[in-house]
């Protein structure tokens, strides 16, 4: 009976704690101080397709280009 309840009470952790981390998307603000049309730019959309894409949605990439967050020296 205990070794049960102590399986049933680990599963249902399990269960709610994967449910927590798929409610809260990680987000990655991703600055840099070109254009999106240079091959920096392209590069930098390029990876957030690909860290959106292998992650399934948990990883969120925020792009800003022309130093719209931060400048170079920041």
């Amino acid at each position: 009976m205990k070794r049960r309840l102590l399986l049933l009470s680990l599963a249902l952790a399990a269960v709610c704690s994967g449910q927590a981390l798929a409610q809260s998307p990680i987000i990655l603000k991703f600055s840099h101080v070109v254009a999106n049309d240079t091959p920096k730019g392209k590069a930098a959309e390029r990876f957030k397709e690909l860290a959106e894409k292998y992650t399934k949605g948990r990883v969120k990439v925020e792009l800003y280009p022309n130093s719209n967050l931060y400048k170079a020296k920041e």
